[in-house]
């Protein structure tokens, strides 16, 4: 064996510290396609820090912000006993021009400012939010809200991440729980994952695992021989050269139709080019632990997607029936044949050519397929 390739694979033996894949757990936001908006984040801010509000969590949200602020200022926390939010709370700039404050909190002695910021920086006047609320000096205190840490330019100001604030929340939910509202607790959970997902966009792990300076080099090399094999594997199977002579060898009229796709390829049926086709789909092959090749007739276009359907019965009495995937009235996979590779026979291009096409004569995909076409062709005259 190449020293190299030796080497690499001990390494990968010995390698038990490589990170876990993790699945992003989607949240209504996503759905929405909201989850990195500021003003959305901000609304529902302000839906939270009520304590009248429907979620029955009372005066978490508070509570747990003045907790964070006392530990970052060392100054006492403020009564809050009663106080209004108000959101975008307007103040002018000296040449008249509208600022906007993203939350206040304030009673008739106390005021909170908060600003939030998500991915945009910090660019706002915060000495004119911090001289909005008519109350003592010492009973005002500033928040900006942030992904990740940054120094506000306002002394009056302290940051906290919205991820400190969500973690915080957390802890001190059990306090609060009894009289939650089950809508509000689905509602702060969503948000919370949604917080985490923007700010971990991607896993740190991986990130710090491949910028280790032992580790990098080899998974470059690794990444090297993957596309080296994928490479291999995409040429083999679209390679007209080889496949469309054997084709014609066997009295089928089909056609490569590369697609440039590492994923999958289409053999034309030359009758009807764009609504017929054997697919092959071919990323189960590095994607699993058997490695194969997934083969469908597929059946493409409305027009004979609405003719399957209508003669399904028909087709069922010919062993036609669907197998796998539909897209609406795109694409309809029939039939599905797997095809089951070795390392052995993967290495050799006429091997995987051969092995093609033994499946689809074992599979007899291509006589059916010629059926489909003659159906098509009785029902258009």
């Amino acid at each position: 064996m190449n020293i190299e390739i030796d080497n690499l694979a001990d390494w990968l033996k010995h390698q038990n510290g490589i990170p876990k894949k993790k699945v992003r757990k989607e949240t209504f936001l996503d759905i929405a396609g909201i989850e990195h908006l500021e003003n959305h984040w901000s609304f529902i801010y302000l839906y939270f820090f009520n304590p009248k509000a429907s979620h029955g969590l009372s005066r978490l949200f508070i509570d747990t912000l003045q907790e964070i602020i006392c530990g970052r200022t060392k100054r006492p926390a403020l009564s809050m006993n009663s106080f209004s939010v108000l959101r975008e709370d307007a103040v002018p700039d000296e040449k008249g021009n509208m600022k906007r404050i993203d939350l206040l909190l304030q009673n008739d002695n106390e005021a909170i400012i908060i600003e939030n910021k998500v991915y945009a920086s910090l660019y706002n006047r915060l000495d004119l939010y911090w001289g909005k609320p008519s109350v003592p000096e010492e009973n005002k205190r500033g928040v900006v809200l942030s992904l990740w840490r940054i120094h506000p330019s306002h002394k009056g100001f302290v940051n906290i991440t919205h991820e400190e604030l969500a973690k915080s929340i957390e802890k001190n939910l059990p306090t609060y729980f009894t009289s939650a509202d089950p809508k509000g607790l689905m509602l702060l959970q969503d948000f919370i994952q949604n917080i985490y997902n923007v700010t971990h966009s991607m896993n740190e792990e991986e990130l710090y695992f491949y910028f280790n300076p032992e580790n990098r080099e080899k998974i470059n090399r690794l990444a090297e021989l993957r596309k080296s094999v994928i490479t291999h594997i995409w040429t083999a199977i679209e390679n007209s050269k080889m496949l469309e002579p054997m084709f014609k060898h066997h009295g089928w009229r089909l056609s490569v139709k590369t697609k440039n796709n590492v994923n999958y390829v289409y053999y034309t049926f030359n009758a009807l080019p764009d609504k017929v086709m054997l697919t092959l789909v071919y990323d189960t092959i590095w994607k699993y632990e058997r490695p194969h090749i997934r083969m469908f007739l597929e059946l493409s276009s409305k027009e004979m997607i609405s003719l399957a359907e209508s003669l399904s019965n028909y087709l069922k009495s010919l062993n036609i029936e669907p197998d796998g995937h539909k897209k609406e009235t795109t694409w309809w996979h029939y039939k599905g044949y797997e095809i089951p590779f070795t390392a052995e026979e993967l290495a050799k291009e006429n091997v995987i050519a051969e092995k093609i096409i033994n499946a689809i004569e074992d599979s007899h995909f291509y006589e059916e397929g010629e059926r489909i076409i003659e159906l098509w062709k009785a029902n258009h005259k």
